[in-house]
């Protein structure tokens, strides 16, 4: 029985995901409120105990809006830092990856969680340090990858060790790991935080990159068989970055190039609107409804439980077991996110926001059926060129989109800091005419 366990978790790469989303969310929220609060007493000089009540009914506003935009500031960086370098890596390693393996790259980028989580529990552990140091971690995480060198080593991964038949399903399987470690994480950020505070929470997620850089070292069984070529073992060559280019934009049969290209822009204006979600929703939240910390991270338990369930039904239901191709699907997912952002635009009481998160629930299928798509227009060997260039695009993305949702929501807080919703809208409504 354990070696056949044993024999299960060797090509079980998926598990990386879900611890590296578990960490994820469990810090998100926590981090914003860490940032907010040390922003607010070690950087505007605002007494400890005014702080303290910031995203309560008894804060006060001109203390909040003050502290609000600096922060935001903090964070935004923080985005720009981790998504910069991940972008140019991302160019080189897919290539690289594609005939010296997938495990180098998962583990320097678990190395980079690493290092950036001692940071973090460090500046933690210093009650008058300026959240300005978080970024001093990050640079490392950059450096090493961060989470999309991770998404692409994984994609690339669970590529080579299935069939077309039953890649779609472990695509959704991957989905379904982030959302899982997406609910398991914000399910007991407050908890956790309210066992042991900021140390122990960043503590944790610093313990479970640990474990994962430990289970992809010792456990999982390399899917590229070894390179004995060492001209091929350079990362940064001119050579591995023409050969993603032309892997992705030479001509296929049957219209396959221009298919794939319109896959990769759906996916990345995706990527565009979900920057709202890790970058201002909190905010908006805080502010439109009162809500608190413990309060956000129950609706983000309540949605992120909601997009397994769609996952599942999407991808497990309806793709496996009824047959209906990906296009469809992707367009169903695509209007669900239209319809959940307008809802949650005009919302003005608590179970609004909660209806918007379930109807949203079947965009998790979208993802899924992008990549199995992919997979079925690439060759074996072009595997890791063409998901790196996507990858690069997705970071690029990300960095834009962080900032641009977070001047979006600057310029209309006084008036309409709902505003952001609509723009969310209008991108996903492209989304559909380019899958159409």
């Amino acid at each position: 029985m354990a070696e056949i366990s044993l024999k299960f978790l060797r090509t079980r790469a998926e598990l990386t995901v879900l611890l590296a989303f578990f960490g994820f969310l469990l810090i998100a929220p926590i981090n914003t409120n860490f940032i907010i609060y040390r922003t607010c007493y070690a950087v505007l000089n605002f007494n400890k105990s005014e702080c303290e009540k910031l995203g309560t009914n008894d804060a006060s506003q001109d203390i909040e809006k003050e502290v609000q935009p600096y922060a935001n500031n903090i964070m935004m960086t923080q985005s720009i830092l981790t998504q910069i370098l991940p972008c140019v890596l991302c160019l080189f390693i897919g290539p690289w990856s594609d005939k010296n393996g997938r495990k180098p790259i998962m583990l320097f980028t678990i190395l980079g969680f690493i290092i950036r989580g001692i940071v973090t529990v460090i500046v933690a552990l210093i009650d008058s340090a300026s959240p300005w140091y978080l970024l001093i971690g990050n640079i490392p995480a950059g450096l090493f990858g961060g989470l999309a060198p991770l998404m692409m080593a994984v994609l690339c991964y669970v590529t080579d060790v299935t069939t077309e038949a039953n890649r779609g399903l472990r695509m959704g399987i991957i989905d379904v790991m982030m959302a899982l470690g997406m609910l398991l994480g914000t399910l007991s950020s407050s908890f956790v935080f309210q066992a042991g505070g900021y140390v122990l929470v960043y503590g944790l997620d610093l313990l479970c990159n640990i474990i994962s850089g430990i289970f992809v070292k010792f456990v999982i069984k390399e899917s590229i068989p070894e390179n004995t070529d060492e001209d091929d073992t350079a990362i940064f060559t001119l050579t591995n970055i023409k050969d993603m280019f032309k892997a992705t934009f030479r001509e296929r049969e049957d219209y396959g190039r221009a298919i794939l290209l319109i896959i990769f822009a759906q996916s990345t204006i995706s990527i565009l609107a979900f920057s709202a979600d890790t970058s201002v929703t909190f905010m908006f939240l805080r502010e439109k409804l009162g809500w608190n910390l413990e309060h956000y991270t129950l609706f983000s338990g309540v949605t992120s439980f909601a997009g397994i369930v769609g996952t599942f039904v999407g991808v497990g239901l309806l793709h496996k077991l009824l047959k209906i191709s990906e296009t469809p699907l992707m367009i169903l997912g695509c209007l669900s996110y239209v319809a959940s952002s307008l809802l949650q635009g005009f919302a003005f009481l608590d179970w609004h926001i909660y209806l918007a998160g379930g109807i949203r629930s079947i965009y998790g299928v979208v993802s899924p059926m992008c990549r199995s798509l992919i997979s079925k227009l690439i060759t074996k060997e072009e595997v890791g060129k063409v998901f790196s260039i996507a990858v690069s695009v997705d970071s690029l993305i990300v960095m834009l989109g962080g900032p641009m949702y977070t001047v979006i929501y600057n310029s209309t807080l006084d008036t309409n800091p709902g505003a952001y919703n609509f723009v969310s809208a209008g991108i996903f409504l492209v989304n559909v005419v380019l899958v159409v």
